[in-house]
C-alpha cells in the first residue's frame, strides 16, 4: 500500500465526532468500565464476555446482527471518549483491540465475511478516524495507515453497497477525504450521496426501504450526514428539504398510542426525538404543535394512513381509529410481501396487525413475518408467490366522509387478486370485498391478524373481538365462506406476532376460505364505540350494477351503495331503496318547470352568484304571499335548483345553496325524494316550516320545527321542549328550547363537530340540560351551512351578520319571556369562544367555559381557514380586519368592556396549545383590570391533549356558577 496523504486534520476528526453513538452520552464511563471488565452488550443482544484474546471469529448468538456490529468496532466509542478524557486504560484497550482487528483483518480477507462487508467497512473508518486525536503527538502510523486503506476500499465501486448501507459508506469516504485533505474522494463521496439521496426519498418526503422504522433511522441517518457537509462547508443539495417532508409522513405513519404503524421491519418504536408541529401534535395527543392537514394521506410510494380525526371532536385523540395499507412492491430493502394489507387501531387498541419483523435470522418465524402469511391479505393455497411482485393502487377517492380503493395483486401465478377497501367515517366502519380470478380452481383464505391481547369467539357469520378495554367484530355478507382461527401452531407455522427483536407471542389468525376460479369475500369490520360490540352486517343486496348494503353500529343503521366507480353512504335503513338516479336535481326540476308551466317564474333573479343576502331577500318574497306560499316556493325552488345544476361541479363552500334548497323543498316539494339530502350531499334535515298548520317534524327529535322569520317578534311556544328555526338575516338558526321550574335560563353552545357523524341540527348537550329543572336554550351555529367542509364555525356568521351580537338579543327576550332571572352561558372549545363573545353583550349573565379559543387566528389554520373562507369569503384577509377583529378574538372584544362578566374559565393543564395560544393572551389582559376579580381561572389535571368535560364534570362547575351568579 502506498499512502499518498501527507499530514492528518485532528479538527475534521473532532467536529465530525457525532451522530448516534459517536455523541458523547452521560453513560460513558460506566459502559467504557464495562467493557474494560470483559461485559459487552450490543443491543438488542444480551451481554457478551470477551476472551482475553479475539479471534475475530466470535458469532455468540449466531446472529449476523451481532457480528456486523462487532466488526464495525463502534461498541468501543464509550471506550475512546473515556480515553480522551484521560483514561489511560481505556486508551490502551482501545489501541489494542484496533491494532488485533487491524492485523488479522487486511482488506478483502477478514475473518468473517462481514469484517469488509458494506456499512460495516464505513462505520469502522469513521470509528479509527475518531481516535486519531487521542494519538497525537505518538506514532499513528499503523492507525493513519488502516484508514487510508479504509478510504481506498470505500473509493472503489465494486465495494459499494445500496441504500442506507451505502449512505454510512459515503460517510466513512468523505471523513477519510476530509481528514487526510484528499480532495478526490471527498468529492466523490458528495456526488454519490447527493446520486443517492434522491433515490433514497422521493418528493412527498418518503424513504424507499419499506419499512416504516426505517423511515425513520433514514432521516436520522440523513441528517447526521447532511450536518456533516454543513461542518466541512459544503451545500446540501437542493431537493434536502424532502427530509422535512418525512416528519411529516412520519406523523402520518404514527398510532394514537404513539408508535408507528408496524409495516416492513417494524416491530416497537416511534418518533420520540423528532421535532416538528405534525410530530409535536401527535406525541402530545394533540396538547400542543399542529395537526397534520388531512385525515387520510396516500403516499405514492406504497402507503396509505387514515384516520377518524385528530382528537378535535368529542372522540379523544388516543381513541380515534387509525388504519394503513401498504402497496407496491414486495422486494424493498426492508419491505414484506404485504400488498394491500389493512392494519387497524382504533378506540385504543390494536385489532388488525402486521406479523412484525423479529429478526434478520434464518428461520421460520423471520420467513413467516415476511411472506404473505404474515399479513392481513388474501393467500392462495399451494401456489407460489413471487416475490417481485408490484401491487398497484388503480384508483382511489378520498372524502371526510368515505374513503375508497382499489388494489389489484397479481403476485400468485395465474390468478387474479383484487382488493375494494372502503372506510365509511361516519360509521367507523371498513367494507372489505376481496375478488379472486383464476385460471384453475384454487382455494384462498383472507387472513385477518389479531394482537396476542385479542381473544375471538365465532358467532353465525363472522367474529366477536374483545380485549380488557373493548370490542370490535368482523362480519361476512354474501355467499359464507369457511371460517376457522389458528393460534400458535408450529407445524404448519402460523398464529405468531413479533414483539421485539427475537420475541415472539402467539396470536390469533382468522381466515375465511372458499375454493374455486371466481370468488370474493365480502367482509365488514370495525370497533365498537364505547360498550358496543362493533359493527353488524345487516343484508346486501344487488341494485342493478350496484351493491346495496346495510350495516348497524348500534343506534344507526348505515346504507352504502357500492358500484364499479363510486360509493354512496346514507344515515338509516330507509336510504337507497331504489336504483340509482343520475340525475335526481335535473329530474326534479322538469318536474317543477312542469308544475309552474301556466306561468311565468316571478321570483327574484340570483345575481352572479348565490349567497346567504339573496336567499334572505327570496325567503322574504316567498313569505310575502300570505296563507299558502306552496306556488313562490316553487317558483323559488325553480331558481336555486337551476342555479345549482348550471355550476360545473359542487362545491364544498356553496354559501348555503343545499341548505335552501332542502328547507325550500322540506317533505312537500321533494318529488319523491328526488331532492334529498343524500342527494345534494349534505348531512341535514329540512328545519324550516313554511306554514303554522303544515309544519316540519324533525326526525332526529321527533318534534315539530316551530320557524321565526327575521324581523317578526318571537313569541314563545307554551310546550315543555320546543325546536326554534330563527331566521338571522339568511341564515336559519337552530334553538332548541325548553322550560324549566327555576329562574336559571342554561344557555349552551357546542365545539368543533364531525360533519360526517352527525345531521344537522345536532342539539349537543340537550339530555343532560333538560334533566337539571331550569330553562334552557341549546344553540347551533348556523354557519356551519355555509360549508360542508367546515367542522367549526364559532358562530360567526357572515360579514353582515354578527350573529354572537344578535344571538345575545334573543337570549335577553327568551329570559325576559320565561322570567329567567339569571342566565348562565357555557360551552367548551369552540363553545366556550362562542359564550365569551356573547356574554360581552350580555354583563349581567355569567359565563363557564372549558377550554376555549380565545383569539380565531391562533388556532390549528386547518380549521380556521375553512371557517373563514366559509363566513367572510377569505381565509387571511378577515385577520387583518379591524371591524371584524373584536368579533375573531374575545382579547379584542374583552379590551374594549367596560365593566367584565363574571366567568369561571376552566382549563386543562394537559392542553398545552390552548394554555399557550388561548388562556395566556387571556390571562395578560384580565390581570391588569380593576375589575379582575370577576374572572376565576381554575386549572384541571385531565391528561395530555384538548380533553372535553365529561358531563360531570360539566354539570359540577355549572352548579358552582350558579351559586357565585346567584349569590350576587
Amino acid at each position: 500500500m502506498i499512502a499518498l496523504y501527507k499530514h492528518v486534520n485532528y479538527d475534521v476528526c473532532l467536529r465530525q465526532a457525532f451522530g448516534g453513538l459517536f455523541s458523547p452520552h452521560s453513560s460513558d464511563t460506566q459502559q467504557a468500565s464495562a467493557i474494560l471488565n470483559g461485559s459487552l452488550t450490543m443491543r438488542p443482544h444480551r451481554t457478551w464476555m470477551l476472551p482475553k484474546s479475539i479471534t475475530w471469529e466470535e458469532n455468540p448468538f449466531e446472529q449476523r446482527n451481532w457480528v456486523f456490529q462487532f466488526h464495525t468496532l463502534r461498541w468501543m466509542e464509550p471506550v475512546r471518549r473515556t480515553a480522551m478524557a484521560g483514561d489511560t486504560a481505556a486508551k490502551a484497550f482501545w489501541v489494542e483491540t484496533c491494532k488485533s482487528w487491524i492485523r488479522q483483518n487486511p482488506p478483502g480477507a477478514g475473518k468473517t465475511r462481514y469484517a469488509w462487508g458494506d456499512m460495516v467497512d464505513g462505520i469502522r473508518a469513521l470509528v479509527m478516524a475518531f481516535g486519531l486525536p487521542m494519538m497525537r503527538g505518538e506514532d499513528h502510523e499503523w492507525l493513519s495507515n488502516a484508514l487510508w486503506q479504509h478510504g481506498e476500499w470505500l473509493a472503489d465501486p465494486s465495494h459499494l453497497g445500496h441504500s442506507n448501507h451505502a449512505l454510512h459508506q459515503h460517510q466513512g469516504l468523505l471523513v477519510v477525504g476530509r481528514v487526510f485533505d484528499y480532495q478526490p474522494w471527498v468529492d466523490l463521496a458528495v456526488k454519490r450521496m447527493m446520486d443517492l439521496f434522491d433515490e433514497s426519498f422521493d418528493d412527498q418526503g418518503v424513504n424507499a426501504e419499506g419499512s416504516i422504522a426505517y423511515h425513520r433511522l433514514n432521516f436520522d441517518w440523513w441528517e447526521t450526514a447532511f450536518t456533516r457537509l454543513d461542518l466541512e462547508g459544503i451545500e446540501r443539495p437542493e431537493n434536502a428539504s424532502r427530509l422535512k417532508l418525512a416528519l411529516t409522513e412520519l406523523a402520518y405513519a404514527t398510532k394514537p398510542n404513539g408508535q408507528f404503524e408496524r409495516i416492513g421491519d417494524t416491530d416497537v418504536g416511534g418518533p420520540t426525538g423528532l421535532d416538528s408541529p405534525e410530530l409535536t401534535y401527535v406525541l402530545t395527543k394533540g396538547a400542543d404543535g399542529r395537526a397534520p392537514s388531512d385525515l387520510t394521506k396516500v403516499y405514492k410510494a406504497g402507503y396509505v394512513f387514515g384516520r377518524s380525526g385528530w382528537g378535535e371532536f368529542e372522540r379523544s385523540f388516543e381513541k380515534e381509529t387509525f388504519y394503513s395499507v401498504s402497496y407496491g412492491s414486495a422486494n424493498r430493502v426492508h419491505g414484506h410481501q404485504d400488498g394491500s394489507s389493512l392494519t387497524l387501531h382504533s378506540e385504543g387498541s390494536p385489532w388488525l396487525v402486521d406479523a412484525g419483523k423479529y429478526a434478520y435470522v434464518k428461520d421460520k418465524m423471520r420467513d413467516y413475518c415476511v411472506r404473505r402469511l404474515g399479513h392481513n391479505v388474501v393467500h392462495v393455497e399451494n401456489v407460489p408467490y413471487d416475490p417481485k411482485s408490484v401491487v398497484t393502487l388503480d384508483h382511489y377517492s378520498l372524502s371526510d366522509e368515505v374513503d375508497d380503493y382499489k388494489f389489484t395483486d397479481k403476485g400468485y401465478a395465474g390468478v387474479t387478486l383484487s382488493r375494494r377497501l372502503i372506510y365509511v367515517r361516519g360509521g367507523d366502519f371498513f367494507v372489505v370485498i376481496d375478488t379472486v380470478r383464476s385460471r384453475r380452481q384454487v382455494t384462498a383464505h383472507q387472513r385477518w391478524h389479531l394482537d396476542h391481547g385479542t381473544q375471538a369467539e365465532q358467532k353465525k357469520n363472522g367474529f366477536s373481538l374483545r380485549r380488557k378495554a373493548g370490542q370490535a367484530s368482523i362480519r361476512w355478507l354474501g355467499k359464507m365462506p369457511a371460517l376457522s382461527a389458528v393460534r400458535g401452531r408450529e407445524e404448519p407455522w402460523d398464529g405468531w406476532m413479533a414483539t421485539d427483536w427475537m420475541e415472539k407471542k402467539e396470536t390469533t389468525v382468522l381466515s375465511a376460505s372458499r375454493t374455486g376460479d371466481r370468488f370474493r369475500f365480502v367482509t365488514v369490520l370495525g370497533a365498537g364505540r364505547d360498550s358496543s360490540p362493533g359493527p353488524e352486517a345487516v343484508s346486501m343486496a344487488s341494485q342493478g350494477i350496484d351493491t346495496v348494503m346495510r350495516v348497524s353500529t348500534g343506534r344507526t343503521t348505515w346504507s352504502v351503495r357500492i358500484s364499479s366507480e363510486t360509493v354512496e353512504v346514507g344515515r338509516g335503513p330507509g336510504v337507497f331503496l331504489q336504483p340509482r338516479i343520475e340525475n335526481p336535481l335535473g329530474m326534479a326540476l322538469a318536474n317543477i318547470r312542469h308544475a309552474i308551466a301556466s306561468g311565468d317564474n316571478t321570483a327574484p333573479l340570483i345575481p352572479d352568484s348565490f349567497s346567504p343576502a339573496y336567499w334572505e331577500s327570496l325567503r322574504t318574497w316567498v313569505r310575502a304571499e300570505r296563507g299558502d306560499s306552496y306556488h313562490r316556493r316553487m317558483m323559488a325552488l325553480e331558481r336555486l335548483v337551476e342555479y345549482s345544476l348550471s355550476q360545473s361541479r359542487v362545491v364544498e363552500i356553496d354559501n348555503g345553496l343545499r341548505a335552501a334548497i332542502l328547507d325550500l323543498a322540506s317533505t312537500d316539494l321533494n318529488f319523491g325524494g328526488l331532492i334529498s339530502s343524500t342527494n345534494l350531499g349534505i348531512q341535514r334535515e329540512p328545519f324550516v316550516s313554511w306554514s303554522a298548520h303544515n309544519r316540519v317534524v324533525s326526525e332526529t327529535y321527533g318534534m315539530p320545527v316551530i320557524s321565526v322569520p327575521d324581523g317578526e317578534p318571537l313569541s314563545l311556544p307554551s310546550g315543555e321542549t320546543n325546536l326554534l328555526s330563527v331566521e338571522m338575516g339568511g341564515l336559519t338558526l337552530p334553538v332548541a328550547l325548553g322550560r324549566g321550574s327555576t329562574d336559571v335560563l342554561s344557555v349552551r353552545f357546542h365545539g368543533a363537530l364531525n360533519r360526517e357523524k352527525v345531521t344537522l341540527p345536532i342539539f349537543q348537550g340537550l339530555t343532560s340540560e333538560g334533566a337539571k329543572g331550569n330553562h334552557y336554550a341549546v344553540f347551533q351555529d348556523p354557519s356551519l351551512d355555509l360549508s360542508s367542509n367546515v367542522n367549526l364555525a364559532w358562530f360567526l356568521g357572515t360579514v353582515d351578520i354578527d350573529l354572537h351580537q344578535r344571538i345575545s338579543v334573543l337570549i335577553k327576550q327568551i329570559a325576559r319571556d320565561l322570567g329567567a332571572k339569571h342566565v348562565v352561558l357555557s360551552g367548551s372549545s369552540g363553545g366556550g369562544f362562542t359564550a365569551l363573545q356573547v356574554g360581552a353583550h350580555i354583563p349581567e349573565a355569567a359565563v363557564l367555559v372549558f377550554n376555549p379559543q380565545t383569539i380565531v387566528g391562533s388556532y390549528h389554520i386547518s380549521r380556521v381557514g375553512p371557517a373563514l373562507s366559509a363566513c367572510f369569503g377569505d381565509a387571511e384577509t378577515p385577520l387583518d380586519d379591524p371591524v371584524l377583529a373584536p368579533r375573531l378574538s374575545v382579547i379584542q372584544r374583552y379590551r374594549m368592556l367596560n365593566s367584565l362578566p363574571k366567568v369561571l374559565y376552566v382549563q386543562n393543564a394537559g392542553d398545552v396549545h390552548h394554555v399557550r395560544h388561548h388562556m395566556g393572551p387571556f390571562t395578560d389582559l384580565i390581570r391588569n383590570r380593576s375589575d379582575a376579580h370577576e374572572v376565576e381561572f381554575v386549572n384541571v389535571d385531565w391528561g395530555k391533549g384538548h380533553v372535553s368535560p365529561s358531563s360531570v364534570i360539566y354539570d359540577a362547575f355549572l352548579e358552582k356558577v350558579l351559586i357565585r351568579a346567584m349569590a350576587t
